[in-house]
């Protein structure tokens, strides 16, 4: 692959006795939109924080742009450049809109030098993000489409070149899957690197160049989106073999 902005060697993660993943290698292009997919329990949110600098792995080694970060701490990958929602949202519920998203403008690779500068950054965000009309309202008062909006607001208010998604469609109806869609569009079209884990294949389709299929923490396939769609093991993973949805 071409230009990999994050390559994975092998990484294993155990927890005690358990082995969550074993073994898993891939490249992420520069530029491109890459998604992970697989079954409920299958190591994709293990492998994620592994690559994000939430886990250590057990094995393994992780680069970015040529880079080792295998033990950088996340706190470290911010200044680097990468930045990641989380699949489980916790807004400062009680603080409006757009002051959930200034204090991030102060973090990133050109992190804001005063408050004025932070508030600026964070509405041009919101403007990009469709949240620029709700940057008054107080969090906890937003609906569930709009809080995951959110948490993709934060992270790029700090001015990220890698954006790692943590199921940022789950919980939505047709009509805000496809305006989530277009912001993860949008957001690829403006320059950043995206990653994501999804269960919503519609989706995956759409957006992905490239897709990673993991079960029982191992790849079992990775290609272009038809091509994984079209493999028999990966049909018979989430399919089973007598046609029920895993």
């Amino acid at each position: 692959m071409e230009n990999p902005i994050i390559e994975v060697q092998g990484i294993t993660k155990n927890f005690k006795g358990l082995r969550a993943v074993s073994d898993v290698s891939f490249q992420i292009k520069e530029g491109a939109i890459t998604g992970m997919i697989g079954p409920n329990g299958a190591g994709k949110s293990t492998t994620f924080n592994m690559i994000c600098g939430y886990y250590p792995p057990s094995e393994g080694k992780i680069f970015y742009k040529g880079k080792e970060i295998t033990h950088c701490h996340p706190y470290d990958y911010t200044n680097m450049g990468i930045a990641r929602t989380f699949q489980i949202m916790k807004p400062l519920g009680n603080l409006p809109v757009v002051d959930n998203v200034v204090p991030s403008a102060y973090f990133g690779r050109y992190g804001a030098k005063s408050l004025k500068e932070a508030r600026e950054i964070a509405l041009d965000v919101l403007n990009f993000t469709g949240l620029y009309e709700k940057r008054k309202v107080l969090a906890k008062d937003m609906g569930t489409p709009d809080q995951k909006r959110l948490e993709m607001a934060r992270a790029l208010a700090t001015k990220p070149e890698m954006l790692f998604l943590d199921e940022v469609m789950a919980g939505l109806n047709p009509t805000e899957t496809e305006a989530a869609i277009d912001l993860i569009r949008k957001i690829n079209d403006s320059g950043v690197t995206i990653f994501l884990i999804e269960h919503i294949m519609k989706a995956v389709v759409s957006l992905c160049e490239h897709v990673i299929v993991l079960h029982h923490g191992e790849k079992i396939a990775e290609g272009t989106p038809h091509q994984v769609m079209n493999d028999p093991y990966v049909m018979e993973v989430y399919l089973g073999k007598g046609g029920e949805n895993a």
